[in-house]
């Protein structure tokens, strides 16, 4: 018996007509496209190669990078 990985995806439109696809689950992996069509199959790649980059990642046994704090950077505002 096979086993799948569902993967919700999100889609924008903006003002221009472009769809956005995002994918919530995958942070940073969006794509895009002229109709919700070709969203959704730029997104699929987008997923691929999402996944594909962590595996090598994965492979490659890098460490995950640590939290080390904010810093904030306040300007003055001459009202």
């Amino acid at each position: 018996m096979k086993k799948y990985q569902h993967f919700d995806i999100d889609y924008y439109q903006d003002e221009d007509g472009v769809f956005t696809a995002q994918v919530p689950s995958i942070r940073g992996c969006v794509a895009s496209g002229r109709t919700i069509e070709e969203a959704y199959r730029n997104a699929v790649d987008a997923i691929e190669s999402c996944l594909e980059a962590r595996e090598k990642v994965a492979a490659m046994g890098l460490q995950k990078s640590r939290y080390a704090g904010l810093n904030l950077y306040r300007r003055t505002v001459n009202a």
